[in-house]
């Protein structure tokens, strides 16, 4: 397994509050993670009380000092899965546009389709996704996405992948993440050939049973990819089975560099020299 611990890693993708309440303790993520090489975090939300929460917390450790000087970015939205809670996405949006500016503030998410539990929400979930794009255009805000169908990859269950570019290509001037993603090149490709958009992967990329979603990550630009843990979930190998938290990133970006290494025969140093930029490509997403 090659590593460069010298090269910072991002946490594009992070629940920390659903971590803290599955029993780890805040200081101690941070300082575990700050040991891993982890310099940023970019804090999700899912519904109305989670953007608060990423708002508070963004208030009470922008000017902290701790040992760990990680950086909290932070997301407001409305994840598909909570649209019966719709009613909320005005107040959601409300937190976008009052920190639009603030340093910390990323912007919209997670939103997008999700077909794995229930199609009866399938209209609500199309019309939040739209809402928040509206939102992320008008803001100039990046957007991150979740698609889901199944609980691994079926090349006949891929519609909300489908879905949700046909809506997202309606909104070129809006960037964004493929998060968690667990599909191949064929289903990222028109998100990075024609909207620009970064692939983010979790965990599931280091799973056995994850042959499609290891090629896809093989096959996509290098220049489009990032890493996750989706933390508490999806714990990567070693960890596999124990709850996420942000140190583990590490081990997945470990693991796509040896998979670009030995699929691509890409320098191990230029491939993690890469992931470096990309990081800071995507915390720069936001419209000046």
């Amino acid at each position: 397994m090659l590593s460069r611990t010298e090269y910072a890693l991002l946490d594009s993708h992070c629940h920390l509050d659903i971590a803290i309440a599955a029993g780890h303790d805040f200081e101690q993520m941070l300082q575990t993670a700050h040991q891993a090489g982890v310099e940023q975090i970019l804090q999700i939300a899912t519904n109305y009380r989670s953007s608060c929460w990423n708002r508070d917390l963004a208030a009470r450790t922008l000017y902290a000092e701790r040992e760990s000087a990680i950086e909290i970015y932070w997301t407001a939205g409305l994840h598909p899965e909570a649209v019966a809670e719709e009613n909320d996405l005005q107040t959601i949006f409300a937190i976008a546009r009052n920190h639009r500016d603030a340093p910390t503030f990323w912007g919209l998410g997670e939103t997008g389709l999700d077909y794995f539990h229930t199609t009866d929400t399938i209209a609500h979930q199309k019309k939040s996704l739209t809402a928040h794009l509206e939102i992320a255009r008008e803001l100039g805000l990046p957007i991150v996405l979740h698609t889901r169908d199944d609980r691994s990859y079926h090349p006949d269950r891929t519609a909300s992948v489908q879905d949700a570019f046909d809506i997202c290509k309606r909104y070129p001037e809006v960037k964004g993440v493929l998060h968690c993603f667990t599909y191949t090149a064929k289903e990222a490709l028109p998100f990075v050939r024609e909207l620009g958009w970064f692939v983010s992967y979790s965990g599931v990329l280091t799973f056995k049973s994850a042959r499609p979603v290891q090629a896809g990550a093989c096959a996509l630009p290098l220049e489009n990819l990032l890493v996750e843990t989706d933390a508490p979930y999806l714990a990567p190998v070693p960890w596999r089975g124990l709850p996420n938290q942000p140190a583990y990133v590490r081990s997945t970006a470990e693991f796509l560099v040896n998979l670009r290494v030995e699929a691509c025969q890409e320098d191990p140093d230029q491939v993690w020299s890469q992931l470096t930029q990309n990081q800071e490509r995507f915390l720069r997403l936001k419209a000046s």
